[in-house]
């Protein structure tokens, strides 16, 4: 049985860590905290493609997750991903979900990476990442008979305008998210029938 967790340590961490070095990378590149920028100048952040991997450089799989082109795309999955960790934390436990955020996104993030031409084909962001953790909570909303209003909410606010802005910009949903949304509901599935009677008497 999986460890409960009191406080959302997970959540915390990787809120803090994307908010601080979002910013940093920001304000080195365009002396603004919030300022918009290029996605090929973050590929010496941390930005993640192929190539790099082929270098030995895993460790891009964790940090592209951590900045973004632009700050209030940041804040936006930041939002979604407090809401929903606090939800599902104290249920998963904290290393569960640590390692939920970290395939989904990193996983998401270096197949989106096959869909753009180079040298734009860097991955980053922390979309992938919520879409995963979302998506893992989309499937809990569907098999408990009860859960919060506040879970769904979370979902819907998480998932829907991500998808609404793949269709408005790319006219489809984007091949990472996609990818990202499937390893979600995959291991919440597994994870659910695991601990099926645990969840059937608990609220969420």
């Amino acid at each position: 049985m999986f460890k409960i967790e009191k406080a959302p340590i997970t959540t915390v961490f990787i809120v803090c860590v994307t908010i601080v070095y979002s910013t940093f990378v920001s304000y080195s590149l365009t002396d603004s905290f919030i300022g918009k920028i290029s996605i090929i100048e973050l590929e010496k952040y941390g930005g993640l493609t192929p190539n790099r991997l082929y270098e030995f450089e895993y460790w891009r799989l964790l940090v592209s997750q951590f900045i973004h082109v632009k700050q209030l795309h940041m804040v936006y999955n930041v939002l979604s991903l407090s809401i929903l960790g606090i939800l599902l934390e104290k249920h998963l436990g904290s290393k569960f979900l640590l390692v939920l955020w970290f395939i989904s996104g990193a996983l998401g993030t270096l197949y989106s990476t096959n869909f753009v031409s180079y040298p734009w084909n860097i991955g980053t962001g922390a979309s992938q990442a919520v879409l995963g953790v979302s998506s893992f909570a989309l499937l809990l909303v569907f098999v408990k008979e009860h859960t919060s209003s506040i879970l769904k909410f979370a979902v819907v606010f998480s998932m829907l305008p991500a998808i609404a802005l793949d269709f408005i910009y790319a006219h489809y949903p984007k091949p990472g998210h996609v990818l990202s949304i499937c390893i979600g509901l995959t291991m919440s599935l597994f994870f659910y029938r695991k601990n099926k009677s645990y969840f059937d008497n608990v609220a969420i």
